[in-house]
């Protein structure tokens, strides 16, 4: 369901956008403001466990369900995998131009899978693979050349966010039967690092990130599903399988530009759900967009 389709699902849960709770000023740093009513009331569509969390970063006010439970992120755990190769190639570890041959055994599952084998890449492209259209051979391939897992989670802990637990590769997940995890709180955390120029990148690494998130193609229907045409959305997505009627992970994180320039962090988890996916997509849609109305009234910070 793209489009017009989504809109009318988006539709049916907007009345619960009318009775939005208000909340005081605050940070990711401290408790939850306010009631979460109206939130549970759009997030109650997907069933399972709901998470969501979004700060306007000028004023740091923001909103949250479920901040501190921890969300099994599947690939939205390639938003620090970026993170740690871009550190690379600033500490001169990883040049963006080598190229790096891609074995037969280096292939992996996945829904939008781009990469042929054998073939050669450079470590640009993987990353533009890993985040556009996230690729997991690509993923599996950058992990090995920056330490692996490890040393995602220990670049996420020195930039002082703790939530987010990075230890398993896309291999790993997949034969493990397992996932990384993370809380809506320590998301926001990350991501307002990201946009505000702290998570130690340099302008222009900064700038790749940034850029390439927004090309991001998968997940069109979640944070961007209902938004105004033409809003800029810098994401990461993650979904997994359904087993059994149940989808683990359906998931998007991001940036939004608002309007006036402003941006504002969101990310939504919906775990456990037995909804089908363009519902799940809708909850997530209907989110962001409440966020997005409540933040494009406020007047600067």
């Amino acid at each position: 369901m793209t489009g017009a389709g989504t809109l009318v699902v988006v539709a049916a849960l907007w009345p619960a956008v009318a009775v939005w709770p208000a909340v005081a000023p605050g940070s990711p740093d401290s408790p939850p403001p306010g009631p979460a009513s109206a939130l549970q009331t759009l997030a109650a569509p997907a069933g399972g466990v709901v998470g969501f969390a979004a700060v306007d970063l000028a004023s740091g006010q923001w909103i949250g369900l479920r901040v501190d439970h921890p969300f099994p992120m599947q690939s939205v755990f390639k938003l620090p995998v970026a993170l740690e190769v871009l550190h690379a190639v600033d500490e001169e570890r990883l040049a963006l131009d080598r190229m790096v041959d891609l074995r037969r055994e280096d292939a992996r599952d996945g829904a939008m899978q781009t990469l042929q084998f054998p073939s050669q890449r450079t470590v640009r492209q993987l990353f533009q693979a890993m985040l556009i259209q996230s690729d997991n051979a690509a993923t599996d391939k950058l992990l090995g050349l920056i330490g692996g897992a490890a040393a995602v989670d220990a670049r996420v802990r020195a930039l002082g966010v703790t939530g987010i637990s990075v230890r398993y590769s896309e291999l790993e997940m997949t034969t493990r039967n397992t996932d990384n995890t993370t809380t809506p709180r320590a998301m926001l955390q990350l991501l307002r690092k990201i946009a505000d120029g702290q998570a130690g990148l340099s302008r222009e690494s900064a700038r790749l990130l940034d850029d390439t998130l927004i090309q991001v193609v998968t997940g069109p229907n979640r944070i961007k599903g209902a938004l105004p045409p033409g809003t800029v959305v810098a994401h990461k997505t993650g979904t997994s399988r359904t087993t059994d009627g149940i989808t683990d992970a359906t998931n998007d994180v991001g940036l939004v530009t608002l309007p006036d320039g402003r941006r504002i962090a969101v990310a939504a988890f919906v775990h456990a759900s037995p909804a089908d996916l363009a519902t799940r997509e809708a909850v997530i849609a209907a989110l962001a967009r409440a966020a997005y109305e409540r933040y494009v009234k406020m007047v600067g910070p």
